[in-house]
């Protein structure tokens, strides 16, 4: 393991979960005694390991377009996860769910929506 994936790992493991408590609890004082001795590669390797505890988004920012591909994708259950996408873009691969007989069950956990969502986006549709 090189030295730099050591202090990643340290990192990770020891100041990120720390420092994290101390902005929540908003002590001022220990996010300073925390950060003051690292130096600017520490910083950094400590940036990096926040930055990878931050969920990502399962939205991509609306440009009004609609990627058929991701949508085929986001629809296609062997693909493990859907990867992001636009609201319209998540409305019409549930559309797209629904018309292919998939339970709701499984739509509700892969898009993490109320069956009532999807029901209304259907209803729309069929209007």
């Amino acid at each position: 393991m090189t030295d730099r994936e050591q202090l990643a790992e340290r990192m990770a493991a020891i100041d990120a979960p720390w420092l994290a408590w101390a902005v929540h609890t908003r002590d001022a004082g220990l996010v300073s005694e925390l950060l003051e001795p690292l130096s600017r590669q520490e910083l950094y390797a400590l940036a990096v390991a926040l930055a990878s505890q931050v969920p990502r988004p399962r939205t991509r920012p609306d440009d009004g377009e609609v990627d058929e591909v991701a949508v085929e994708r986001a629809a296609d259950l062997s693909n493990p996860s859907p990867g992001p996408l636009t609201r319209a873009e998540r409305a019409e691969a549930i559309r797209l769910m629904v018309s292919r007989r998939v339970p709701y069950l499984q739509i509700v956990r892969r898009f993490q929506v109320n069956h009532r969502v999807i029901a209304a986006l259907c209803e729309g549709e069929a209007s």
